[in-house]
């Protein structure tokens, strides 16, 4: 799934109240898009506009946006990360920045794809996640 363009329908088609807070999350959240931010790192920019917002409603914002299919979270490293790139790709993750790039090759996934069986990936998402050291 990817985010619309109106966050009020987004967060509508969720069957949520639209709170100041909740339109500021998915606001930053839009923003980025192209990042793998941290809920800390989220938090901040939160913050920034809207300084009361707790680290609370950002967590079950995200939860509730996860669940919906708009973005999923994952660990690096003891840190929670956002995936916001809901199409199939690979995650390469340089261990020495923490920068995390999206790989979208299709060879690249059939060849995972046929390594690990279709039948262990049909019904399910998978994260690959690449780590360089």
């Amino acid at each position: 799934m990817v985010m619309k363009d109106d966050i009020a329908s987004e967060l509508r088609d969720l069957g949520l109240k639209l709170t100041p807070q909740r339109l500021e999350i998915v606001r930053v959240l839009k923003e980025n898009m192209d990042d793998h931010p941290s809920l800390n790192d989220l938090h901040e920019a939160v913050k920034k506009k809207m300084p009361t917002v707790s680290f609370s409603t950002l967590f079950n914002t995200i939860t509730t946006l996860e669940k919906a299919g708009y973005l999923t979270i994952f660990d690096l490293e003891g840190e929670t990360r956002v995936e916001l790139n809901m199409k199939d790709h690979i995650n390469i993750i340089d261990r020495r920045t923490g920068e995390v790039l999206d790989i979208e090759d299709e060879r690249i996934m059939d060849s995972i794809i046929e390594v690990l069986g279709r039948d262990r990936v049909k019904d399910k998402r998978v994260m690959i996640n690449v780590i360089l050291y």
